[in-house]
């Protein structure tokens, strides 16, 4: 039979972390030969059609099908590129354990007809139609689930919305459900070193001749790129995945759709307006009824991080869920990790196994530093005690301002265009605040929130927040970030949680100059062990294409010098699990 990839002796090495630190049980074996059916058009309700590649057990009977759908190249899905498209799971794992894998393009993408819109109403209605056509097929045997990560996830959260009789379960692990406030404009800042990198990107991989990438070439590359010494060196998570991106865009690509798209994103539609909160899930969630698999990895700070909690606050108590928070790395390209994982889900629900998937708490994270799973009941974790630090005027993350003041720091942007020989500015362009050594362990588990007060001599200005683990070298490790447009600092009361405010995005009000004002800033959640000897860092700055980002997820600024000052009334808010950086000396 055709080889399987899993984690068991003889089979191709699957990369990744594959479970949540559980030993499951009664999984399907990879039995069946693989069929394949590539390019076949998929009626849709308006008289277009969408291209599906069709992978499916060679063997007599009906299968369970898990479908893929995404703007991304339907043709490229089986390569070992370490790039961020190729992410709807592995066909020769889950097809030889019994189960149909169909790849499909988007409406306007990869030989799909119609014409690609971001997530747009009609792409939500395809989704209804492809799991009905899928589940009627004579190899299907009417249970349909969903596969994929990051767009491929999103899709599953939008099908589910669209309630096809046959959809009986999705897979959504690290997804997005609001595309605004996650992906395209981070407290209202525009993710532009991302978003104007990666529409391009898509164009140019979306090729007319829909066999383009099976050709000679590229079956032969793709050979080499499964030789298992290449594989696992391509395997490794890359530090700067945007970077990567970048390198790769070097060939044309159509203006309709992609330029379209960009301009409406980044230009069109700066704030949170009628076209974001139809591509915003958030609250619609309350409405899927079929089991949900959620989660992301600790390092994905910059796009999928946030849902699996919003996601864990809107969906109905009874709809049965399981969340994994895996450790940073569990992300990789192309997408390998947590397939056991799936496997077990999937077996549970369209198989009747007793995989023990649904056994213990519905929670699963990984709390770094201590490196081991943990279980929780709900989120935040219901013991969580905050704990509330200022920030010093002598650098000092403190329980106790004992010497109110403030430190400032200079934005000077790079449209400035300062000659080589300026000298250096008199004040910094990034302040960071330390905690003292930490005595024993302490545990930060949760979201975590900045009160920053803050006057600067703009009319507006970013507030770009890092969290770091400070070893006793001097080596900082960086752990999560949050990000607030000052002119965007009205809150949502709806949307805000005590431990989460949010921003309505839907109006932009100008500073004055010289005027101090609050900002509330979330910053997205960790779980991380701070060993004995090490310090919690808070960093803030207003530009961050400088290093500072993570993952290479840079913001365009202002363009507006500042002089930018912080008082040290502001706090910043620590869900503690264990220890403590109160009154450590």
């Amino acid at each position: 039979m055709t080889k399987a990839s899993g984690i068991a002796p003889g089979e191709r090495q699957l990369a990744g972390v594959q479970t949540t630190g559980r030993a499951y049980r009664d999984l399907s074996e990879p039995r069946h030969d693989i069929v394949h059916t590539n390019n076949v058009a998929v009626p849709m309700r308006d008289g277009i059609a969408l291209h599906a590649d069709i992978h499916r057990p060679d063997s007599v009977g009906k299968f369970p099908a898990l479908i893929a759908i995404s703007p991304y190249p339907r043709q490229l899905q089986d390569f070992g590129l370490p790039i961020g498209f190729i992410e709807a799971g592995q066909t020769d794992f889950f097809v030889p354990r019994g189960y149909a894998h169909v790849i499909a393009n988007c409406r306007g993408t990869g030989g799909s007809g119609g014409t690609y819109e971001l997530a747009g109403p009609a792409e939500h209605r395809d989704l209804y139609d492809l799991v009905e056509w899928v589940a009627a097929q004579p190899w299907c045997d009417g249970q349909v689930g969903m596969i994929g990560v990051s767009y491929f996830a999103i899709e599953q959260f939008n099908a589910a919305l669209q309630a096809p009789p046959h959809l009986k379960a999705i897979f959504p692990w690290s997804g997005t459900v609001d595309w605004y406030r996650e992906i395209c404009w981070h407290g209202g800042m525009p993710t532009g070193g991302f978003i104007s990198k990666y529409f391009p990107a898509i164009g140019m991989v979306d090729r007319e001749n829909e066999d383009f990438f099976r050709g000679a070439f590229f079956r032969i590359l793709n050979w080499f790129l499964h030789r298992p010494a290449l594989h696992r060196k391509l395997a490794l998570p890359h530090a700067n995945p945007v970077s990567m991106l970048a390198r790769a865009l070097r060939f044309a690509y159509r203006t309709h759709p992609w330029d379209d798209v960009y301009l409406r994103v980044t230009a069109e539609h700066q704030l949170y307006d009628d076209y974001w909160k139809q591509r915003d899930v958030t609250h619609e969630l309350s409405r899927i009824r079929i089991p949900v698999y959620l989660g992301a990895d600790w390092e994905n700070v910059s796009v999928h991080l946030q849902t699996p909690f919003l996601a864990l606050e809107n969906l109905p108590a009874d709809t049965p869920r399981r969340v994994t928070m895996a450790p940073r790395g569990a992300l990789q390209w192309p997408w390998e990790s947590l397939h056991v994982e799936a496997l077990a889900w999937y077996d549970h629900w369209f198989k009747g196994r007793d995989t023990g998937i649904m056994e213990g708490p519905p929670i699963r994270y990984y709390l770094e530093g201590a490196d081991e799973w943990r279980e929780a009941e709900t989120w935040p974790l219901p013991e969580t005690r905050y704990e509330e630090l200022h920030l010093c005027a002598d650098g000092r993350l403190a329980a106790r301002d004992d010497a109110p003041g403030d430190r400032a720091y200079f934005y000077l942007p790079k449209n400035l265009d300062r000659p080589r020989n300026a000298n250096p500015p008199p004040l910094p362009p990034v302040l960071a605040w330390d905690t003292a050594r930490a005595t024993e362990a302490v545990d930060v588990v949760g979201p975590i929130v900045l009160r920053l007060k803050a006057v600067s001599t703009a009319i507006d200005t970013d507030w770009i927040v890092k969290l770091q683990d400070v070893a006793p070298d001097g080596t900082a490790r960086n752990l999560t970030q949050g990000w607030l447009r000052a002119s965007h600092r009205a809150l949502d009361a709806v949307r805000s949680k005590p431990y989460r405010p949010e921003h309505p995005h839907d109006r932009a009000e100008a500073l004055v100059p010289g005027e101090a004002k609050w900002f509330e800033i979330a910053i997205l959640p960790t779980a991380h062990r701070f060993r004995s000897g090490h310090r919690l860092r808070l960093a803030l700055t207003s530009e961050d294409d400088n290093g500072f980002a993570m993952q290479g997820m840079t913001h365009t600024g202002l363009g507006m010098p500042a002089r930018n000052t912080i008082f040290s009334e502001s706090e910043l808010v620590l869900p503690i699990q264990a220890g403590a950086f109160a009154g450590q000396s």
